[in-house]
């Protein structure tokens, strides 16, 4: 089912649909991830440099602002090591190379041999669901479109099998709840007198 969904997915390619899916590999990259946390940096900046200017402004507050930059680093930091041991330990090679020669549109030549999980998927859902709690309505939509956008496209270009898409996902919302278990433990386990 795998091969035949990636079959499927793959081969429904037009000039214009092409071109939509090359720009998802471009707006889901795994680096753009950085974007919601260098936005929280550069808010505790104005805060620590033009702290009346933020309270004016109506920022959120710096302790906030601090939480949510930690939590995003450790989840980032989680789901960059999860990747990249799931795929050396899989070890799973892309479509182009274990599918029959000739059987895959190949859109965009891929950064790594290894195929599972998707990293573009993986990071795609993590920034949803950190981006999640800030959103209501239109914005979730917008969420999950571009969740779902960025997958299908990992397969139309030929980079990954629907399971690999799969599996980045279910990554990607995995390490977006670690900061929830375990930065109250580290912040009550910093607080303790010595």
């Amino acid at each position: 089912m795998n091969q035949q969904l990636f079959y499927w997915i793959n081969g429904a390619g037009t000039p214009w649909l092409d071109a939509l899916m090359r720009l998802a590999g471009t707006v889901g990259d795994p680096l753009h991830v950085a974007g919601p946390l260098l936005a929280a940096a550069a808010l505790l900046l104005v805060w620590r440099f033009r702290p009346e200017r933020a309270a004016a402004w109506g920022l959120p507050e710096p302790a906030r602002l601090a939480r949510f930059l930690k939590a995003g680093l450790l989840a980032v930091i989680s789901l960059t090591l999860l990747v990249s041991l799931l795929k050396w330990g899989f070890d799973q090679p892309r479509p182009s190379v274990a599918l029959p020669e000739g059987s895959v549109r190949l859109l965009l030549v891929p950064g790594s041999p290894y195929s599972f999980p998707s990293g573009h998927a993986a990071f795609a859902m993590l920034t949803a669901c950190v981006l999640w709690p800030c959103c209501r309505g239109g914005g979730r939509l917008a969420l999950v479109l571009w969740v779902l956008w960025v997958g299908l496209a990992r397969i139309s270009v030929g980079a990954h099998f629907p399971g690999d898409v799969l599996a980045g996902w279910c990554c990607g919302a995995l390490c977006a709840r670690l900061p929830a278990f375990f930065l109250p433990r580290l912040e009550r386990s910093g607080a303790r007198p010595a």
